[in-house]
């Protein structure tokens, strides 16, 4: 079996830990087949930029952060059908019976149109495909994204580190996280930070009840932006500022963003099992001859059923970028 292996879109902890497990299951259960790594990901695939994996070549990288497959924004993809209808020739003419791909949800919805181009030519490559990003904003109905949790751990130490400073200047701290159109991100890291408030992105934020928090606080003040809210930090900052000062009080506001700090370092215990998992089962069903499809991310172990990957592109059905209200009902009684 000739099988391929594509990391896509914003690169996380994960995916590296994704493909050793694709390449060394497939090696050592069909020491016959052949792995190809595309290279810089969907743009990799249009311009054939393959590269033949062994099992030495993985050797080291479950813990590393990013992908040493390397990945690129091609917005093109999406927009020019004959760059899909290239890809899923190459992929046709090359021999390939499987592409496993894991990314988020620009991804998904690329495996879902190249699909839909091989079964229209009668080419029977087949896609299988692995949530990865930090934002969980894929399929998020379904499970949490391979990444999440290592990016949740990144901001917990990095919130940590702004906290001793607010703490010891009695500052207030307004800090941006990642998370696209998604809340999850700089949601969970403020509950699991202990930060006094998060702004969600389409959020219509009460700004003299935030001056009422930092009031109540004695040392420190931590406030968490998600990406996607429309005011910048300084502009946040600002609006505090004068509302503090029109109440007679006099503190210090500093704003940080934390972003691409986020994004990059090693690999989460959870993160490293779940992809090692999904690498390894989606191998396995290859080898049975499964249909493309998206396998969600739960837990090691889990056998839940792959879904069609038209279900798995349609956002509506499966995805949500707000919080459940029962979660933002938890942090709030945190506070």
């Amino acid at each position: 079996m000739k099988c391929a292996v594509l990391t896509g879109g914003g690169d996380c902890p994960g995916m590296n830990a994704f493909v050793r497990a694709v390449v060394r299951t497939l090696l050592n259960l069909s020491p016959e087949s052949t792995v190809w790594g595309v290279l810089d990901g969907w743009y990799g695939l249009v311009h054939g930029h393959f590269r033949l994996l062994s099992k030495r070549d993985v050797s080291g990288i479950v813990m590393l952060g990013g992908t040493i497959l390397g990945t690129m924004r091609f917005p093109e993809f999406e927009t020019q059908p004959e760059l899909r209808e290239r890809a899923a020739r190459l992929l046709h003419e090359q021999g390939f019976d499987y592409l496993f791909v894991i990314g988020g949800n620009g991804s998904v919805k690329a495996s879902y149109a190249l699909e839909r181009i091989l079964r229209e030519r009668g080419w029977n490559v087949r896609i299988l495909v692995a949530p990865g990003s930090i934002d969980n904003d894929v399929c998020n109905n379904l499970g949490t994204s391979i990444g999440f949790y290592s990016a949740l751990e990144r901001s917990l130490e990095l919130l940590s580190w702004i906290r001793d400073t607010a703490s010891s200047h009695r500052r207030i701290y307004i800090v941006r996280s990642m998370g696209r159109d998604s809340a999850y991100l700089a949601f969970y890291a403020g509950i699991i930070a202990g930060a006094e408030y998060v702004i969600r992105p389409r959020e219509n934020v009460d700004f003299e009840h935030l001056a009422d928090i930092a009031m109540h606080r004695d040392r420190d003040t931590i406030f968490v932006v998600s990406e996607a809210y429309p005011k910048s930090l300084a502009e946040i900052r600002q609006i505090l500022e004068q509302i503090l000062r029109q109440r007679g009080v006099e503190r210090e506001i500093r704003t940080v963003d934390m972003s691409y700090f986020q994004r990059g370092g090693k690999a989460s215990v959870t993160d490293i099992l779940r992809a090692s998992w999904l690498g390894y089962r989606m191998v396995r069903d290859a080898l049975r001859g499964a249909e493309s499809g998206f396998y969600t991310a739960f837990a090691i172990g889990d056998e839940r059923a792959p879904i069609p990957l038209e279900l798995a592109a349609d956002d509506e059905q499966t995805s949500h970028l707000d919080i459940p209200p029962e979660i933002i009902a938890m942090a709030r009684a945190l506070r």
